[in-house]
């Protein structure tokens, strides 16, 4: 019955043309599907890659007084671009001394601080507290936390060559400095 129907409305040429057409709009369903999930891939991708470059250097951070020229601009982007991937190596170190149960609790005792307007060495208190290291655990930490302080001790140093006098007083000096002149006061 069918046969009969399309052989009386469509004749021969117009039955190709279908099934080109069928064959059309299916590659056509294929490719959309294909293309959104590249995109995707993309996109997941993309933050990925970024997740590692948003790696926060203490040493490079300058409070809002501070004004840098475009030449000392350009001189710490180059240095956040040298000292990037190794506090990225840092920061991994850090997440490997950790099992997953801590760092869900790393985070959620930091949420928890935050909101409860916590900041500073109160804050990393109350973090540290939460997590419960193993002795093994703490050793590794404070071995990360010396390296990680020699870099950024690293870093300083170079930064203290591309500011000016005057842009260096307006940040505020390092604890190890503020103990330093409150002995040397004494």
């Amino acid at each position: 019955m069918l046969y009969l129907w399309r052989s009386t409305l469509c004749p021969e040429g117009e039955q190709s043309m279908l099934k080109v057409s069928k064959i059309s709009v299916a590659m056509a369903l294929i490719l959309a599907c294909v293309a959104s999930v590249d995109a995707a891939d993309k996109k997941n991708k993309k933050k990925k890659g970024k997740r590692g470059q948003n790696v926060r250097i203490q040493a490079l951070q300058f409070p809002d007084t501070v004004e840098l020229s475009k030449e000392q601009k350009e001189k710490v982007a180059a240095l956040k671009k040298e000292y990037a991937p190794k506090f990225a190596a840092m920061q991994k170190k850090n997440r490997e001394i950790l099992t997953a149960d801590q760092i869900k609790a790393r985070q959620k005792a930091s949420k928890e601080a935050r909101d409860a307007g916590k900041k500073g060495k109160e804050l990393r208190e109350a973090v540290s507290s939460s997590l419960d290291l193993s002795d093994d655990q703490k050793k590794k930490m404070k071995e990360l936390k010396k390296e990680i302080q020699s870099l950024n001790g690293e870093v300083r140093g170079k930064v203290a060559k591309i500011l000016t006098a005057e842009q260096l007083a307006k940040i505020k000096p390092a604890k190890g400095a503020k103990k330093k002149k409150k002995k040397q006061n004494s």
